[in-house]
């Protein structure tokens, strides 16, 4: 007999959904927090170290890592270099970058990876999702300000963050759909503690003082955390329900900025904010309605 398909609690899905935001928000505000005195690639090392270990020794109790030979194909290797050079740009940009800012140009991810399906998946995007992303990125300029004095250079690692982090999922997407998710994970993590052990040719790494250093380690736990509550939300609900929650990230990094560094985004940053948000839900929205009408036509078909 097959298993029965899981019950959808659209409920869980939301609060694991909105919980991982605000998750992932932690760790990246306390990521910022080090950076200020810590170089670059040794808050990188750190943080993803305790990510290796805890997915490490969860891959090994389920027993993944027995299909690492598996998993030697070119769509890992650029998965994981995409996924280290991308936290590289990414956490190069947050140590330098309003808190907001930064994580609403995150938010551009979704948008980035329609785009990218398109171009290099074959997968028919109509214009409707073309115009949602246009209208994305035209929300991230505003953030950015390139061309005025409020815009820095490290705005671009951002975007590049972004770039590269769009490459990654569509590497994801050319992966065996059979191997673990926690031996992906795993190999990723490493791949970033590589790249990072890399850096300290270029930089002088400093001692860090033991409030850096629970932070750090504080900081790889909220990565994980917010990961196992991802995958909560897309299996308790539909990921058309959920998916939109995922911007509840955007309140959170403003939430933080506030309290943290007393930063508040000027009238143009916030309605970029804005119009990322609501180009991504429309985004989601509109993938939503046409999976059901693809799923309508194959019920007919098989009638």
């Amino acid at each position: 007999m097959s298993a029965a398909p899981p019950k959808s609690a659209p409920t869980r899905g939301i609060v694991a959904m909105v919980a991982a935001t605000a998750l992932f928000c932690c760790g990246d505000a306390l990521m910022k927090l080090s950076a200020t005195t810590l170089p670059t690639t040794e808050t990188m090392f750190v943080r993803s170290a305790v990510s290796a270990l805890l997915v490490s020794c969860f891959a090994v109790w389920t027993g993944a890592f027995r299909a690492w030979r598996r998993a030697m194909v070119p769509a890992m290797g650029l998965r994981a270099g995409s996924d280290a050079t991308a936290s590289l740009f990414f956490q190069a940009a947050l140590g330098r970058m309003p808190f907001a800012d930064i994580m609403a140009v995150l938010q551009m991810a979704p948008l980035m990876l329609t785009a990218g399906s398109a171009v290099f998946l074959g997968e028919k995007v109509g214009w409707r999702r073309w115009s949602a992303v246009a209208v994305g990125l035209f929300g991230a300029l505003l953030i950015v300000k390139p061309g005025t004095s409020a815009f820095t250079w490290w705005a671009i690692a951002a975007i590049l963050a972004v770039i590269l982090g769009t490459a990654r999922d569509i590497a994801t997407r050319r992966i065996d759909p059979a191997l673990p998710t926690a031996l992906i994970m795993a190999l990723s993590a490493f791949a970033v503690a590589f790249v990072s052990l890399l850096g300290a040719a270029f930089e002088v790494w400093i001692m860090p003082s033991g409030t850096e250093l629970l932070m750090l380690l504080s900081a790889g736990v909220f990565s994980m955390l917010g990961q196992l509550s991802l995958i909560t939300a897309v299996r308790s609900a539909e990921i058309s329900v959920v998916a939109p929650f995922r911007y509840a990230g955007i309140v959170w990094a403003l939430l933080l900025g506030l309290a943290i560094w007393g930063h508040i985004p000027d009238a143009v940053a916030l309605f970029g904010i804005v119009a990322v948000a609501v180009a991504g839900i429309y985004t989601y929205h509109r993938e939503s309605v046409l999976r059901r009408q693809a799923n309508k036509r194959i019920e007919e078909i098989a009638r």
